[in-house]
């Protein structure tokens, strides 16, 4: 972490009905994927049935089910974003979930998604 950026713990948390073999992934998306404009006002960057680019998700953890938690820091400031990744990294827009076992992986789970204003200023 950079001194001279202020910072901010968050946590996701999830239920896992058989969490036996299960690792959930969490993950920082580092773009807006919707972009407001003077006819929609407003938008959240990430909604249900978006497709994630993978250049755009950084994986912070991954924790056995069993754990139900994940907390992890971003630096924070003036941004429509949730912050930032530690030492003035990208903008993490949203934070999505994906559980994996043997069998493979689920789709994404949004846990946050920041949003964004036409015409905002910070």
């Amino acid at each position: 972490m950079n001194p001279n950026e202020s910072c901010e713990s968050l946590r996701v948390t999830w239920l896992e009905a058989n969490p036996t073999g299960v690792t959930i992934r969490v993950y920082a998306v580092t773009t807006c994927l919707h972009i407001p404009s003077a006819s929609m006002r407003s938008a959240a960057c990430l909604v249900d049935g978006d497709t994630i680019p993978i250049g755009f998700l950084v994986l912070l953890s991954s924790a056995p089910a069993s754990a139900g938690s994940f907390s992890f820091v971003l630096g924070v400031g003036e941004t429509t974003a949730f912050g930032w990744l530690p030492g003035f990294g990208p903008d993490v827009d949203a934070v999505v979930l994906q559980a994996i076992n043997t069998h493979g992986g689920s789709a994404f789970a949004i846990a946050g998604s920041s949003g964004s204003c036409w015409g905002c200023t910070l």
